[in-house]
């Protein structure tokens, strides 16, 4: 089965007003290889090429429920090949900032690659980008200095990047940004984080 899904317009999504490359992909092509069980139109299995969109839950879900159809089955894959879509796009607008960022479609999750081999993983919200909903920090990941310090230091980290102002935690880059400040004023704060740089 082909699957075409146009994309919503930069006009009707705030956040693809900030993204360049949206004509491109005005149009995602995906192919459907349905399986059921012999006899019934009872879900077995979803194959989907390219396989660049994260469906297992929804198949999942639709195996679960009795009177899940064709249609109700097509319109979420679309809605999270679209979803999937602008996600990416943000991410790779945002990549031409001074971080790598790399979007986790299973996860909902964003990773920031900062300096000095540090991760931020941050969780999307659900209907993030189309809606502005505020992206949360749930862990930061690597340098050593950073393994040496207490899960209460985590935590300050965590918790100090999430009360940010909402208009910051909506944009990636930055968020980013404050995400590396508040990681950077914490690690002058803690003793453990002073005597290991020293």
């Amino acid at each position: 089965m082909a699957l075409h899904t146009y994309m919503p317009t930069a006009e009707s999504i705030s956040c693809l007003q900030r993204v360049e490359d949206t004509n491109d992909a005005s149009v995602q092509n995906h192919e459907l290889l349905i399986e059921v069980f012999e006899g019934t139109m009872k879900l077995k299995d979803i194959q989907d090429f390219p396989n660049d969109i994260y469906v297992d839950d929804i198949v999942v879900t639709a195996k679960s429920v009795s009177n899940s159809s064709l249609q109700w089955l097509i319109q979420k894959l679309q809605d999270r090949i679209i979803l999937s879509t602008l996600r990416r796009l943000v991410v790779n607008d945002a990549n031409k900032s001074r971080y790598s960022l790399e979007y986790l479609d299973k996860d909902e999750t964003i990773v920031g690659h900062l300096v000095k081999g540090i991760d931020a993983y941050i969780k999307l919200s659900h209907g993030w980008s189309i809606f502005g909903s505020p992206l949360k920090l749930i862990s930061i990941k690597g340098l050593d200095i950073l393994k040496k310090n207490s899960a209460s230091f985590h935590c300050e980290v965590e918790n100090l990047a999430n009360s940010l102002d909402t208009h910051t935690r909506q944009n990636i880059p930055g968020f980013v940004d404050a995400v590396e400040n508040v990681l950077k004023d914490q690690l002058q704060l803690d003793p453990r984080a002073a005597d290991g740089s020293g």
